[in-house]
């Protein structure tokens, strides 16, 4: 039994009542006086560990040892806890993130700590994953028997490869971390500290409800959630059963809310308390804004400014006429800024990025001049700056580039002038808030510690998929990394390739060994729905702090060790190939295939040959589920609904693709004047879509999968739904 924080007398009293316990039965863990609360949750956690992994123990967590026969496990360092100073370990050197585990010769002492409270958490998960336990987001997967106690063998000394490991959260679409209520949040990151994340980076949009400034007798008051769509789960909804007998799908925070003050409120209370657990976790918090952009009231507050181009046009930007010196430009966005860190005073730091799509482009000439007053070299003209940006092979190239690097170059010189007002972000305790430079252009990234304001990091963003990142690697060494501390934007899966489940562990693979070998700091994630992320993220956690691991062999290890089947690991690397398979097929031939919009089913519905990818993408999920069924019948154990979760969503996907499939081919009969033809084959997509949102509604864990449903429904079933009934109406 575990007794957190029993008095050692009171320990000793109980023991004497387990008879038949042997001496070596017995654990106490000694977290020490004064201990750093962390330290004592991490010797929690590893009391509640050794309960699970071992047979007929019994654990007590005490602040002082007791004088007790049996194994005494010390937390913390010799500058936390003097216990572990007074047994003199053989203590190496490390960084505030080194683990340290050590064992004494008599297999009695051991030391679990590190270089800092919240490494000592770290080792506590270390030693649990040397002892079988595999941390996922999802939950922790426990070897399927217990054994005899024995930390024989687990002594380690560590440092990571990465110092940078930022998790990034809310995001924006029903089908991400913005419907995400805070219990769900709080959840996730307490896994994400498993894995050792340190860094959490909350990605907002100026029309949410997380902040609320004034400028100019204009006060902010949109407070809404992914772009403003309204998802209905009541009446005719397909799967509504996932939905528990609401009527709305909502962020569960702001249920019933509709008032602008409710919903700010909310707000600063949802993110406060993201906030709070990551600090209580040992993680730092970062918000991410395009500062720059605004709700649609300011508009008469900021004379010259556009609409800017983004879903339903709901924000405001700069236009042509207001360059980077305009004062009252300027003074909106430092509102903006000052109404962050104002109303989250703890917050460690800011990420800032120019708008993705800029209307700045008249102003980039005095730009250009503006940062070259500042440091950056001549040689790098306008010329050369937008023939590199139309060259190049990503998204954002040809005239999109071009427009981008001198959206970029307005941007970087604004900001320039922007932060050379100190008290911008300066926090109520009188130190800075970090600032941090997201997505600069990859035209500039040889001269990025020439651009950016001074002391300032970098985020940086290569392209919208992994796959399409690691194909660019060759920008990651023109960085200098050494000048400014930069981290790179890890695509686990991309909102364009959509709802479907997606895979990216190889092109991570290739980018994580790249970003070491330059001494990047770290690196940021992006996704949506975390699906079938698991193995994607284990290999992230572990490749941080192992110089040599691959994809390949991270996602074998998990398997083989979480299954205890070495065949079924086998399957199911086979499986996350056909995955990955899938999703480049996607990436490749149409970027965008379930974007969450509007639209997102019909467009595929005109009369255009079916390409011959979808056969192929079909045939890779089709593996992809048969491997997850063979691996998951063929174990037990914690691991076995897992799989069976993921084989349900490769099942739905197959329906989906069934129905896009019957959608063209009704077009096809349409176009020829089949209308017969073409109502039996809108049957069919009606049919297997109803079937998709229902096979997925069978297995929905959280609010993604859940907001998956409600966007199927809301961009596919129903749209289908009428145009049947427009053509046998007519027919």
């Amino acid at each position: 039994m575990h007794r957190p924080g029993i008095p050692a007398g009171v320990a000793v009293a109980l023991l004497w009542t387990c008879v038949s316990l042997r001496a070596a039965d017995v654990v106490q863990i000694v977290y020490g006086l004064n201990a750093p609360a962390l330290q004592q949750y991490a010797a929690n956690e590893l009391g509640s560990q050794f309960e699970r992994l071992f047979d007929d123990i019994y654990v007590t967590v005490v602040e002082t040892p007791g004088d007790v026969s049996g194994t005494t496990v010390y937390v913390g360092s010799p500058q936390t806890n003097p216990y572990v100073a007074r047994l003199r370990p053989d203590w190496p050197e490390v960084s505030n993130q080194g683990i340290v585990i050590r064992s004494f010769p008599d297999q009695r002492s051991h030391v679990v700590g590190g270089g800092s409270p919240v490494a000592t958490m770290w080792a506590a998960y270390e030693l649990g994953y040397r002892l079988g336990i595999r941390y996922l987001p999802r939950g922790d997967l426990f070897p399927a028997k217990k054994k005899s106690f024995d930390l024989d063998g687990v002594d380690t000394v560590m440092e990571p490869q990465l110092r940078s490991r930022t998790w990034r959260t809310i995001n924006d679409f029903a089908i991400g971390p913005e419907s995400w209520g805070i219990n769900e949040h709080q959840q996730f990151l307490r896994q994400l500290a498993k894995m050792k994340f340190n860094r959490v980076m909350l990605a907002v949009y100026p029309w949410q409800p997380f902040v609320r400034y004034a400028f100019n007798g204009v006060e902010k008051s949109t407070a809404t959630h992914w772009f403003d769509e309204k998802y209905p789960v009541d009446g005719d909804t397909v799967g509504r059963k996932a939905f528990g007998g609401k009527k709305m799908f909502e962020n569960p925070d702001f249920s019933g809310l509709t008032t602008a003050d409710e919903r700010h409120e909310a707000g600063r209370q949802h993110m406060q308390a993201l906030i709070d657990t990551a600090h209580e976790l040992g993680m730092t918090v970062g918000v991410s804004i395009v500062p720059g952009e605004f709700p649609l009231e300011f508009q008469k507050a900021l004379p010259g400014s556009v609409i800017a181009h983004q879903l339903k046009n709901l924000t405001i930007t700069a236009g042509s006429d207001l360059g980077p010196a305009d004062r009252t430009f300027r003074d909106l966005v430092a509102a903006k800024i000052r109404a962050y860190v104002e109303t989250y005073p703890q917050l460690d730091r800011l990420y800032v990025s120019m708008p993705e799509f800029p209307t700045w482009g008249a102003h980039a000439d005095q730009a250009l001049h503006m940062l070259q007053q500042r440091g950056l070299s001549a040689e790098l003209t306008m010329g050369k700056l937008q023939q590199m940006a139309r060259d190049r092979d990503v998204i954002v190239s040809g005239d999109r580039g071009a427009q981008a690097i001198q959206g970029n170059l307005v941007g970087l010189a604004f900001f320039h002038v922007l932060f050379e007002d100190a008290g911008l972000l300066k926090r109520a305790d009188g130190r800075s808030v970090e600032l941090v430079i997201q997505s600069v252009d990859p035209a500039l990234f040889s001269v990025l510690d020439q651009v950016v304001p001074g002391n300032a990091g970098t985020l940086n963003f290569l392209d919208y998929t992994a796959r399409r990142s690691a194909d660019n690697r060759h920008f990651i060494p023109q960085v200098p990394a050494a000048q400014v501390s930069s981290e790179l934007i890890m695509t686990l899966a991309d909102d364009n390739v959509g709802i479907l489940p997606q895979s990216a562990v190889k092109s991570l693979s290739t980018l994580v060994d790249v970003i070491k070998q330059h001494g990047w700091a770290g690196y940021s994630t992006r996704y949506w729905v975390p699906g079938e992320l698991d193995p994607a993220i284990y290999f992230l956690a572990r490749a941080s702090w192992d110089k040599e691991l691959s994809g390949e062999q991270a996602v074998r290890e998990l398997w083989t060790t979480a299954t205890g089947n070495k065949a079924a690991a086998d399957r199911l690397w086979k499986a996350w190939e056909h995955l990955e398979t899938a999703t480049d097929l996607i990436d490749r031939h149409a970027i965008g295939f379930t974007f969450p919009v509007p639209g997102m089913m019909m467009k595929h519905y005109h009369a255009e040959p079916i390409p011959e990818w979808w056969a192929e993408a079909t045939d890779e999920y089709t593996q992809y589920m048969i491997e997850l069924y063979r691996a998951q019948g063929a174990i037990d154990g914690d691991a076995k609904p897992v799989l069976f979760y993921y084989a349900k969503r490769g099942e739905y996907v197959l329906e989906y693709f069934a129905a896009v499939n019957a959608v063209r081919q009704a077009a096809i009969a349409r176009e020829a004047g089949d209308t017969e033809q073409a109502i039996e084959y809108l049957e069919t997509a009606l049919e297997q879509t109803y079937n998709c949102i229902n096979t997925l509604a069978d297995v929905a864990q959280d609010q993604s999968d859940r907001g998956v449903i409600a966007v199927l429904n809301a961009y596919a079933y129903r749209p289908l739904l009428d145009e049947y009934e427009k053509l046998a109406d007519a027919e």
